[in-house]
């Protein structure tokens, strides 16, 4: 009996229906509300006139890419062309394999939105990451001491006893 292969994902499907929805990026990008972005950042741009802009999340998303994983501007584009799921955080539909913009881009954008545009990113990243917080620990310092140098004499050699 020959049996029909079961339907798999390809390249080109849908990034949402190929990728593993319960993966921390995945999942953080349905928490953003993008659409503030949009709203806030919109009149920053001319609506007629000259050349057609990088959408407004896949800029925001590359920041917030940045930060997470604390890379350069070169390396979050270059990234950015092997990782399905940064694409997907970036509001991708299917899988592009080159970059999304130069690097110099992100350094553009960055001076259009201004200082207020990048606090509204990371309070929106705040935001998201305070959602399922307790209180419990708001009122409590935690402080890891492995790096704390430590004042420690160690005997000299040289001296007897």
């Amino acid at each position: 009996m020959i049996t029909k292969p079961h339907s798999t994902p390809s390249f080109f499907s849908s990034l949402s229906y190929m990728l593993n929805q319960s993966l921390p990026l995945y999942k953080l990008s349905d928490k953003i509300d993008w659409a503030k972005f949009d709203i806030v950042f919109s009149p920053l741009y001319c609506q007629n006139n000259g050349r057609p802009a990088k959408p407004i999340r896949l800029m925001c998303g590359l920041l917030i890419l940045k930060h997470l994983r604390n890379l350069s501007d070169e390396s979050v584009a270059e990234q950015w062309s092997e990782n399905a799921y940064y694409q997907y955080f970036c509001g991708m539909q299917e899988f592009i394999p080159s970059a999304p913009c130069a690097s110099s881009d992100l350094v553009h954008f960055r001076k259009r939105i201004g200082a207020k545009g990048i606090e509204l990113i990371f309070q929106e990243s705040i935001r998201v990451n305070n959602e399922d917080d307790d209180d419990k620990h708001h009122n409590v310092a935690f402080i890891d001491s492995i790096v704390q140098e430590k004042n420690i004499t160690y005997p000299d050699r040289c001296q007897v006893a």
